[in-house]
């Protein structure tokens, strides 16, 4: 029984070492191609050369007009890959070096890098290709997941490390309808963004989600919300199945929601307070929407690149977003202006 074993191995062994002698065929040197040709400039037959030499006619004047196209260079003799020169669905390589540079920057898998890569730049590639391209340029995906940047209160901040929305109602009607204003800051720059809602509604707060993902140069980690059925429930605020809550999983970003008793204690107010800029339009009346807009977007652009706040050192928030070495060459800071 042993013995019979013990043939049936040494066959498979032998037929797999069959196939890879075949499969690693030795191809002739450049001194050995050159012997052709010193043979067939000796007999003038094609044939005779390749019957001396175990090669087809087909090989032999392959070479021979390579070799007579490079003027007799025995370089032109080597061996070459079969691989294609040029891959027409190739991915660019100014596409290859920004997917590295967010990877570098974020420390994101491919799902999330697919979406900021869609949002901020318009390009569509798929999760597979992402993985393909991270891993043919040494980055481990496979490897141990990156543990997920925790912000401690005494931290230095970074931008997107935590972001604040607040929700306001304009006092009066604009166009003889009530209108909600959403705003986003960033606490380490201040850099803010804004945006007019109808309706105060889980649907607004979704959709502002996204546009302060178009909007903020940076990725968002941790964002802050009110204590406020549109964004948690009231009942349970640490619950997980709230439609905004559940958005925010799928982006990877963390939702952090104050207490009741939090949102009415002293220290809380005092430090909203902080990033919460006030806002006189909200009084104004306004006869049209679009009024109310371009008032909002010249008050934005002046509160983040003109007003120097003593929170960040006297400086603007674009100023402080460009001590941070990717985004140095930001010239202006309007959302606004790069969404049209």
């Amino acid at each position: 029984m042993g013995s019979g074993g013990t043939k049936q191995s040494a066959t498979d062994e032998s037929i797999v070492s069959a196939k890879t002698t075949i499969s690693k065929e030795i191809l002739p040197t450049p001194e050995e191609r050159m012997a052709w040709f010193a043979e067939y400039e000796r007999v003038k037959k094609v044939p005779a050369v390749c019957k001396k030499f175990g090669i087809s006619r087909k090989t032999f004047y392959k070479w021979l007009k390579r070799y007579n196209t490079s003027k007799k260079s025995s370089i032109s003799l080597e061996n070459r890959s079969r691989k294609p020169h040029n891959n027409p669905r190739a991915t660019p390589e100014h596409i290859i070096q920004r997917l590295k540079n967010l990877r570098e920057q974020t420390g994101f898998g491919q799902k999330r890098l697919r979406l900021y890569l869609s949002l901020w730049y318009g390009i569509d590639l798929a999760e597979n290709t992402i993985w393909k391209i991270l891993r043919r340029s040494g980055i481990d995906m496979k490897g141990t997941k990156i543990k997920r940047r925790t912000v401690k209160p005494n931290d230095p901040l970074l931008p997107g490390d935590r972001v604040i929305i607040f929700v306001k109602q304009f006092e009066k009607s604009v166009g003889k309808q009530k209108f909600y204003y959403y705003s986003a800051v960033d606490e380490c720059t201040h850099v803010r963004i804004a945006k007019m809602y109808a309706r105060h509604s889980t649907l607004s707060a979704l959709d502002f989600v996204q546009y302060m993902l178009i909007s903020f140069p940076f990725p968002i980690h941790y964002m802050r919300t009110p204590l406020d059925s549109a964004f948690t429930s009231i009942a349970m605020s640490r619950s997980r199945t709230h439609a905004f809550t559940q958005n925010l999983r799928r982006l990877g970003i963390k939702q952090q929601i104050p207490t009741r008793k939090q949102s009415q204690s002293k220290l809380h107010a005092d430090r909203i307070k902080i990033f919460d800029a006030p806002d006189a339009f909200i009084s104004f009346p306004f006869n049209s929407l679009a009024d109310a807009e371009r008032l909002i977007r010249n008050s934005l652009f002046d509160y983040n690149n003109k007003q120097p706040r003593k929170e960040i050192g006297m400086l603007t928030p674009l100023e402080k977003l460009r001590t941070f070495e990717q985004f140095k060459e930001v010239d202006e800071f309007d959302p606004k202006k790069d969404l049209s």
